[in-house]
């Protein structure tokens, strides 16, 4: 069976303090559950494999986050 999927990425620019963007990561991750709720599309985001193969670099505040988080 073949399937076809799109994945989601916030983007922003390196200019964006990392205090911001690790809060931002960190909220989105941390309120999978609100946001399930909200959108039956969020049900389908997952820490795991979040950071795997980035379409581009990670911002430092988001690399934080899932450092920390143990999703790299």
């Amino acid at each position: 069976m073949q399937a076809a999927s799109v994945q989601n990425y916030l983007v922003t620019h390196a200019g964006v303090p990392d205090d911001v963007v690790y809060a931002m990561t960190k909220g989105v991750f941390e309120s999978l559950d609100d946001l399930g709720a909200a959108h039956a599309a969020a049900k389908d985001i997952k820490l795991e494999g979040a950071a795997a193969n980035p379409p581009a670099p990670l911002h430092p505040g988001a690399e934080r986050y899932f450092k920390e988080a143990g999703a790299l």
